[in-house]
């Protein structure tokens, strides 16, 4: 089972949309065995695929399910007690719970067992049961966020598109390099940006900025731009593939684009499959505006030439022929 880190030390980010999002399209899409564990005390993640009605669970009307904190807390627990099946095929989900953050002073209090390693132990017993292992962790340097990095084998650092965020990332780079001390399996794979806007210019400051003081983390290709799905999804408490199963929104091509190359051992074909959809993207929009000129007798030679000439490239084309990529389940 390789285990995925989504981290930063800056909120707001797009962790837990990513995180859930990402894990649902390995399930969905690519047919991936994948456990979700959700250590960010909000618990974000773990909204998105429970039923827990929380007003009950507040009130006192429910019990609060066995849950990471448990787990945590009990090193001779089973795992499988944690693990709440959801109604999607190959995902579950260890969820949180506010309490987590309780529980945090009483794992940092155990002078007994290693605090750091109590996470990466329960994953440790059911290591052949899944594919993939994906950590929604809070921005935070804490203990819990440290069992995340220490369970894992690969980070990844959402970022959003200003200064705290690259900063964030910087942080997180540091924590890597400590924990890396004892688990030097542990890699940043790259950062990406989220909540982007291509065309403004906080963008490409922000990846100017990256790239200058960030050179010895790989800045992903693949950004994750604006879309509302992202926010409806937790708000609806339903993964953004299944809001969206046209595959329409920006956000969700663009995620399934990000999961792939996660997956790819060699990022170089995905990478060049993502920029051929994005060019094809823009120009069958531009295509559009002109045909609009056209019929609206508002067009110049200059802009005819260009319509000719896009329509002879795109010539019998779909946009969506450019997301076949991903196989059959697309």
């Amino acid at each position: 089972m390789k285990r995925i880190v989504f981290f930063n030390l800056k909120g707001g980010v797009g962790k837990s949309a990513t995180s859930t999002a990402i894990s649902h399209m390995m399930a969905k899409v690519f047919g991936k065995r994948v456990l979700l564990v959700d250590i960010d005390p909000q618990g974000n993640s773990s909204s998105i695929f429970s039923e827990t009605d929380y007003f009950k669970l507040l009130t006192g009307q429910m019990e609060q399910r066995v849950s990471i904190q448990e787990l945590l807390l009990d090193s001779e627990m089973d795992p499988h007690e944690g693990i709440l099946k959801t109604k999607y095929e190959n995902l579950d989900v260890i969820p949180a719970y506010l309490s987590l953050a309780e529980a945090e002073e009483t794992i940092k209090a155990d002078k007994i067992l290693p605090q750091q390693f109590k996470l990466k132990n329960q994953l440790d017993k059911i290591d052949e049961e899944y594919d993939y292992c994906i950590i929604d962790c809070s921005p935070s340097l804490s203990i819990l966020n440290v069992n995340a990095l220490v369970a894992a084998d690969e980070v990844y650092i959402p970022m959003g598109v200003d200064a705290g965020s690259i900063m964030g990332a910087r942080s997180v780079k540091n924590l890597v390099r400590m924990v890396r001390s004892y688990h030097p399996r542990l890699r940043i794979m790259g950062a990406f940006f989220t909540r982007y806007q291509q065309g403004k210019e906080v963008s490409k400051q922000a990846v100017n900025i990256f790239k200058g003081i960030m050179q010895d983390i790989e800045l992903i290709p693949i950004t994750i731009r604006n879309n509302k799905l992202v926010e409806e999804s937790s708000w609806l408490q339903q993964p953004l593939l299944e809001l969206d199963e046209k595959r329409t929104g920006t956000a969700t091509v663009d995620y399934l684009f990000l999961t792939k190359y996660i997956l790819d051992v060699d990022k170089a074909e995905c990478t060049k499959k993502y920029f051929e959809y994005v060019e094809a993207e823009k120009e069958l929009n531009r295509m559009k505006t002109l045909k609009s000129k056209k019929n609206s007798s508002k067009i110049n030679e200059e802009q005819l030439k260009e319509l000719k000439s896009l329509k002879k490239k795109y010539e019998g084309k779909k946009l969506k022929d450019f997301i076949d990529y991903f196989g059959e389940e697309m």
